[in-house]
Order: C-alpha cells, then sequence, then structure tokens
C-alpha cells in the first residue's frame, strides 16, 4: 500500500525537473539575444579621431563625406561628434549638407578659436562616431581662411556642386559646443566658414564675430574717443596800473598804454 504513493510522485518531480529546465533554457537564450544585440550596437558604430588647430582669431573647418554610404542617411543618431581633452573658449558646430558632393553625403565641421585671455588649447582633438553603414569616412580640412593669400588655390572640401554661396538653408545641425558667435546661428556660422574657406563672398560681420575675444562678458571692441584739443593760454593779464602793474612783452595790464599816443594828422588844429 505505501508504493503507490511513492509511484505517483515519481513522476510529478520528473515534471518539475522538465519545468525548471526550460525555464533556464528560455532564460539563457533571453540572455544570449539581449548580449548579441548589445555587441551588435556596439559594433554598429565607427569612431574617427580628428585634431584641429585653428590659430586666435581665426577658424577651421573639415569635410567628413562618405562615398559608401549607399543612401543612409547622415542624421543625429548615424553621426556623432564629441570633444575629447580640453576646449577653452573655443566654440564647435557641425551640420550635414543638403548639398551633393563629389564624395557623397558629407558634413561640415566648424571650430572657431576665440581669443582669450585663458590658457585655451593649441589643438582641439574630436571624436566622431559614424554607423558602420556609412562606410569608412574620409576627412578634408583647412584651417585659417582669413590668414589665406587670395590667389591660394581652393581646399578639396570646397567640391560642393552648386554656383554662389552656401546658404544656412543647406545645412541641418547635428550637434555644438561652447558659445555661439554673436549674430550667427550655427547654420550660419558653418555656411559663412565654408564661403570663407572656399574664397566666396562672406559677411565682414562674420570675420568680426570670429576675431572677438571670447572671454566672458568681455565686450565688444569700441572705436576711442577723440580727445579734444587743449586751448592754448592767452598772454597773461595783471594788475591795474595803479596797483603798480609794469606792462612788458607778453603781460598787458588792464587800462595801461602800451604804446605811444597816436599823433595828430597834419593840418589838424
Amino acid at each position: 500500500m505505501m508504493r503507490r504513493p511513492l509511484t505517483t510522485l515519481t513522476p510529478v518531480a520528473a515534471c518539475g525537473l522538465l519545468s525548471l529546465a526550460a525555464i533556464a533554457l528560455v532564460s539563457g537564450q533571453s540572455a544570449g539575444s539581449e548580449t548579441a544585440r548589445a555587441r551588435g550596437a556596439g559594433e554598429a558604430m565607427r569612431t574617427l579621431r580628428l585634431s584641429m588647430s585653428p590659430s586666435p582669431g581665426d577658424l577651421a573647418l573639415a569635410q567628413i563625406s562618405f562615398a559608401n554610404a549607399r543612401g543612409a542617411p547622415l542624421e543625429r543618431r548615424s553621426l556623432r561628434v564629441a570633444v575629447s581633452g580640453p576646449f577653452g573658449e573655443d566654440y564647435l558646430a557641425m551640420a550635414v549638407l543638403h548639398v551633393a558632393t563629389k564624395h557623397g553625403p558629407a558634413a561640415l565641421v566648424l571650430l572657431v578659436n576665440r581669443p582669450s585671455p585663458l590658457l585655451d588649447p593649441a589643438t582641439v582633438g574630436l571624436r566622431i562616431s559614424a554607423q558602420r553603414s556609412l562606410g569608412a569616412p574620409t576627412v578634408r580640412r583647412l584651417a585659417n581662411p582669413f590668414a589665406r593669400h587670395g590667389g591660394a588655390p581652393a581646399s578639396s572640401l570646397c567640391d560642393l556642386q552648386r554656383h554662389g554661396v552656401l546658404s544656412a538653408s543647406s545645412l541641418s545641425v547635428l550637434g555644438t559646443r561652447g558659445r555661439a558667435l554673436a549674430d550667427f546661428g550655427a547654420a550660419s556660422a558653418v555656411a559663412q566658414a565654408y564661403d570663407a574657406a572656399c574664397g566666396l563672398p562672406y559677411a565682414s560681420s562674420f570675420k568680426q564675430a570670429v576675431e572677438r575675444s571670447g572671454a566672458p562678458g568681455s565686450p565688444a571692441p569700441t572705436p576711442a574717443e577723440p580727445v579734444p584739443p587743449v586751448p592754448t593760454p592767452g598772454p597773461p593779464v595783471g594788475k591795474t596800473p595803479g596797483e603798480g602793474c609794469h606792462p612788458t612783452a607778453g603781460r598787458a595790464c588792464p587800462g595801461a598804454v602800451t604804446g605811444a599816443a597816436p599823433r595828430a594828422a597834419a593840418g589838424a588844429h
């Protein structure tokens, strides 16, 4: 009579063990899938190190193009920029071009080196992260366009398939760092920088904004006010003759006679 309960419990225990094994197997598959997805996400991005070194009061511009993008869009989730190291009072902006280039879809990276009393870095290091589906990037750059001579050859980054200046509406901003330039948004600043780098007309106020000091709260330079001329003093005035004043050269006495009395005209009576 005691064997039947034991034989009844044996299948139940076996079923329980099988259930636990099934749960463990499912959990293991789920954890493995999460790990695979995480590994895939990490492998989906490639990192590019980029350094830029504009002179104080000037700028540097880089073009990052993807010849093998095969229609993949350049957007915030597929292309990012970050500063690696000291930055100081500089200004950074990255924007995607909506104008075709000879080397596929591209983005422009602008770095402005503001003059500052601080110990700003001579070179700024950037970390560009791009999805692997975009293919290997190609970088073209130019520094200090304001110091270049008018007859200097155009940079290889000046390859936009268009005529005339670049407009802000042809750019989509992906990110910025630092205080914006006075009177210029990020897209407008990048467009003006491209025009300056490629020998195209650009606003004189843009150059002034780049050259302006980057010290916090520093006002724009104002022209010096003219100094009024100092009046030349006249001859000194002494006391009256009755008080002992003796007129001399360069010193007059009120009421004193400094010259001989005029002679009467001939024939006068």
